[in-house]
C-alpha cells in the first residue's frame, strides 16, 4: 500500500498549523478525538451523496484505505468516458486527493468540493486551490473550481427541488491566486520540514478555527491547571488577548487591574472554592414566579437535509419535550411526549404543548432563550395555534438566571452555569441528580443523535432507546423542580 505524505485533508490542516500537520505525523497518539463531531460527519457524507443527484449518470469510485486502488478505478472511469466522477482520485509524487465531484470535458475539467456548511468559508479555498494545482502538475486543464453548499434560504414545499436546496459558487480566480502559495507549501512539506524537531509554534487564532484543534490540550499543557482558556462563558478572542498580555492563570486576571475587572469577582468565586448565596438577589428573583409552575424541556434534532415542507437546512426540529407541574402544596405532575421516528411530528407536539400548559400559566425553562426559540418557530409554522403558543413564550421565565449572574456559585460548579454542573454541585450526594449515571443518553448531543438514528433500528432497540430518551429529558425538567426548592431554602 502507497503511503501519500500528503492529503488534502492534511494539505489543510498544514495550512491552519503546521504543528498541526507535524503531530498528526508524529504524535497522532496526543490526538483528543473529542473535538470531532459526529453529526458534522454525517451531515457531511449526507449532503455529499445528495449532491451527486445534480449529474446525470455519475460514477462513483468506493473509498478504500488503499488510496492506490481509488486511482485505479478513477483511471478506469475516465478511460470508459464517464463524464461526471464522484471521488475522483489522484496522486503525483506523494500528494494524494479525492475531487468530490469532477466533470471531464474535451477540453478540460471542472471541480466540484460538496460542502454542508450554508457559506462558502475561506478554508474551501484552500481545499479546491490544493486540488486545481495537484490536477494542474497531472496535466489536467482546470477550467473552474467550483464550491457546491446548502442554500439556507431554501424551505422545502414537497419534493427536494436538487437545483434551489443547493446553490454553486464559481471560486476558480480564488483558487488560482492561492497556486503559489499551494506550491510552497507542499515543497516545504515534502523536502524541508524536520520530523525529528517539533515545530515551536505558540497558542493562538489557529488552534480554534477553521476547525478545532485536538492537540490544543497537548500544546497548552506547560500552563496551570487553572488557566484562562479554562474559563467558561468567555470568548476566544478575550481568553487569547489575555494570553498574550502575559494573564496565565486565574491569579494572574485577579492580579490584572484595568482590562478584566468584570472578571475578577467570577475568578475569584472559583479560586475561593467555597459556596457563595446571595440571598437578596435570589429573594426578588423567587417572587417572579406563580404557582402552579411548569417546567419544561425540549430535546430537538437538526438536519442538514430539510425533511419535511416547511423547513430549511438545520432547522431546528423538536421530537421530544418533559413537562414538570408544581402545585403550590407541592403536588407534583410530570408529562411528555415523545415523536414516533419517520414522520413530522411539530402539529402534533405543538398541539400537545398548548394542552398541557393552560393559557397565562408560569413556564419556566433553563436556558429559555432555546426554548423561546421552539415555540416562536411553531407558532409561525403553524398559525391556528399562535396565540396559545406565544403565550408560553410570553409568559416564560429562565431558571438559569442565578447561575450566571453568580448569585448563587459552589466550586463543584468548576465556573460553569450549565445545568449538567449546577446539578451534582447542588445535590452532590444524590446519585440521582447525576447525568453520568443516567443509561445510555447523557448529554443533548446523545438524544439528537439517536433519535436521527431510530429509522435504522430495530423494534426491540428503538424501545431501547425511547427509554433512555424519556429518562435523560424527564431528569432535565426534574432537575429544575429540585433546582427551585434549594434556591426557596437557601433564602
Amino acid at each position: 500500500m502507497i503511503d501519500f505524505n500528503v492529503s488534502k485533508s492534511r494539505y489543510i490542516r498544514a495550512v491552519q498549523c503546521l504543528k498541526m500537520y507535524w503531530m498528526d505525523r508524529v504524535k497522532p497518539d496526543e490526538y483528543d478525538e473529542s473535538v470531532m463531531d459526529e453529526a458534522v460527519l454525517e451531515n457531511g457524507n449526507e449532503v455529499g451523496q445528495l449532491a451527486q443527484n445534480l449529474f446525470d449518470g455519475i460514477s462513483v469510485v468506493e473509498y478504500s484505505s488503499d488510496k492506490s486502488q481509488m486511482i485505479t478505478k478513477t483511471a478506469e472511469y475516465i478511460q470508459n468516458g464517464s463524464r461526471y466522477i464522484a471521488e475522483a482520485s489522484f496522486a503525483y509524487m506523494g500528494r494524494f486527493l479525492s475531487v468530490d465531484i469532477l466533470q471531464i470535458d474535451e477540453d478540460g475539467v471542472v471541480i466540484y468540493e460538496v460542502k454542508s456548511s450554508t457559506s462558502v468559508k475561506d478554508v474551501y479555498i484552500d481545499d479546491v486551490a490544493y486540488q486545481s494545482y495537484v490536477l494542474s502538475l497531472l496535466n489536467y486543464k482546470v477550467k473552474k473550481a467550483n464550491v457546491i453548499i446548502l442554500n439556507s434560504e431554501y424551505v422545502r414545499r414537497g419534493a427536494l427541488e436538487m437545483n434551489r436546496l443547493f446553490s454553486i459558487y464559481d471560486e476558480t480566480e480564488r483558487a488560482f491566486s492561492r497556486h503559489k502559495s499551494v506550491e510552497e507549501l507542499l515543497d516545504f512539506l515534502s523536502q524541508d520540514i524536520d520530523l525529528n524537531t517539533e515545530p515551536d509554534i505558540d497558542i493562538a487564532e489557529y488552534c480554534f478555527s477553521p476547525y478545532p484543534c485536538g492537540y490544543f490540550g497537548y500544546c497548552t499543557r506547560h500552563l496551570p491547571k487553572e488557566n484562562v482558556f479554562t474559563l467558561r462563558n468567555l470568548n476566544k478572542n478575550d481568553k487569547l488577548r489575555m494570553y498574550y498580555s502575559g494573564i496565565h492563570s486565574f491569579f494572574d486576571v485577579i492580579n490584572e487591574k484595568t482590562l478584566y475587572a468584570k472578571l475578577r469577582p467570577v475568578v475569584k468565586d472559583q479560586l475561593q472554592k467555597k459556596k457563595i448565596v446571595k440571598k437578596n438577589e435570589i429573594g426578588r428573583f423567587i417572587k417572579n414566579f406563580y404557582f402552579p409552575l411548569y417546567y419544561l424541556d425540549f430535546e430537538t434534532v437538526q438536519y442538514a437535509i430539510p425533511p419535511y415542507d416547511g423547513m430549511k437546512p438545520y432547522q431546528q426540529m423538536p421530537f421530544q419535550y418533559s413537562l414538570h407541574i408544581e402545585h403550590e402544596d407541592g403536588t407534583l405532575e410530570h408529562k411528555e411526549y415523545l415523536a414516533n421516528d419517520g414522520f413530522d411530528c411539530r402539529e402534533e407536539l405543538a398541539l400537545r404543548l398548548i394542552n398541557d400548559i393552560p393559557k397565562h400559566s408560569c413556564s419556566i425553562a433553563y436556558n429559555m432563550a432555546f426554548e423561546k426559540g421552539i415555540i416562536a418557530d411553531l407558532a409561525f409554522q403553524y398559525p391556528k395555534y399562535y396565540t396559545e403558543l406565544m403565550d408560553i413564550f410570553n409568559n416564560m421565565l429562565d431558571l438559569m438566571i442565578p447561575f450566571k449572574n453568580h448569585w448563587y456559585y459552589d466550586d463543584a460548579m468548576a465556573g460553569s452555569y450549565s445545568i449538567k454542573y449546577v446539578l451534582p454541585a447542588m445535590f452532590p450526594d444524590d446519585i440521582n441528580m447525576d447525568y453520568n449515571n443516567l443509561e445510555g443518553i447523557k448529554r443533548g448531543d446523545e438524544a439528537m443523535a439517536a433519535f436521527r438514528n431510530m429509522p435504522n433500528m430495530s423494534e426491540e432497540e428503538k424501545q431501547v432507546v425511547r427509554n433512555q430518551l424519556l429518562e435523560y429529558c424527564k431528569l432535565d425538567t426534574y432537575a429544575m423542580v429540585k433546582i427551585m426548592k434549594k434556591l426557596r431554602e437557601e433564602i
